[in-house]
């Protein structure tokens, strides 16, 4: 058993050495053949020829100048008649909104803190409405909203015109009287 296996070895071993003769045989036939064929040309093709390695070493990850810019933060600008209301009333008798401007008149002077809020009331078809505050931020009108729905439940934020005269600055306070 020894034996075969050795002379397994030993034929293999020939028989390799056998083909990479003719292997470089046929290699050599073929750069004669190929050499022959660049110099008639004018080329010599192993110039151009490229490794993988090669493929690499040229690229560059570069970031578009676009994206490198750093991009300038322009201020709006803001109309200063815009804002928002808080809405107490919407019927339509005109009495009633009136009497209702009244009533939170009377009762802003004697509850709230630190703002004293104008009053409007308007006819808009088919209703009379009731507004009152001026107020550029949403959340500094949603907060004066929960003050006035402790008296007038149905109270709530609009989108509206705003006098800007009568917006509170951002550092009023608006609190209830204790």
């Amino acid at each position: 058993m020894k034996y075969l296996s050795i002379l397994i070895l030993i034929i293999s071993a020939v028989a390799c050495s056998t083909s990479e003769q003719t292997v470089r045989d046929a290699m050599d036939d073929f750069r004669e053949n190929y050499e022959d064929e660049g110099v008639i040309s004018g080329l010599n093709f192993e110039d151009f020829r490229t490794r993988l390695s090669d493929a690499y070493t040229y690229r560059e990850n570069k970031i578009p100048d676009a994206f490198n810019r750093v991009k300038v933060q322009q201020e709006e600008k803001k109309n200063l008649y815009e804002g928002y209301r808080i809405q107490i009333y919407s019927g339509q008798n005109m009495v009633g909104a009136d009497t209702t401007a009244a009533l939170f008149r009377a009762w802003a002077d004697t509850t709230i803190a630190g703002y004293q809020p104008n009053t409007y009331v308007f006819f808009r078809a088919p209703y009379f409405r009731v507004h009152v505050g001026d107020f550029h931020d949403r959340d500094k009108a949603i907060q004066f909203s929960n003050i006035v729905k402790r008296r007038f439940r149905d109270a709530w934020v609009v989108y509206d015109k705003v006098n800007p005269n009568n917006v509170p600055s951002d550092t009023t306070t608006i609190e209830t009287k204790q």
